[in-house]
């Protein structure tokens, strides 16, 4: 699958989903295991446990300083919004650290990229590719 077909795959899986209009407050089947929840505020989340099942992605490019923890998500996140969503990328405020992965902003443009991220993350290709291009955080 061609990184270009991120965006695509993501924006219908997100029409789908808000077609469905899910009440609940958070969602942890669809984008896992990244989460939907919403509250005061939406929030798109990745937790420290669930970093290890990509962690030899990350490893390969260790030499660079890539560990795959929250803020390497955060780079990971912040890249595909760059890339295949440019139009969205004011719309999200990202509060990353060491132990977690989050991005708030609206249900529908979290959908967007929480499906985007799940094809990331279920795809080491995917996730290569876009390591190389991603902007390493401090």
């Amino acid at each position: 699958m061609k990184i270009d077909a991120i965006a695509n795959l993501a924006q219908e899986s997100a029409r789908v989903c808000l077609q469905q209009k899910e009440k609940e407050s958070a969602d942890i089947t669809t984008f896992w295991p990244f989460m939907l929840i919403e509250g005061n505020c939406t929030a798109l989340v990745l937790f420290a446990p669930d970093f290890e099942a990509k962690a030899p992605i990350f490893k390969e490019r260790a030499k660079e300083g890539w560990v795959g923890n929250g803020r390497d998500w955060n780079s990971v996140a912040q890249a595909i919004v760059k890339e295949q969503f440019h139009q969205l990328a004011g719309e999200f405020r990202f509060d990353s650290d060491a132990g977690h992965f989050a991005t708030y902003g609206t249900k529908v443009n979290l959908t967007v990229l929480g499906y985007a991220l799940k094809i990331a993350f279920d795809d080491d290709h995917i996730l290569r590719d876009i390591l190389f291009r991603a902007k390493l955080q401090d």
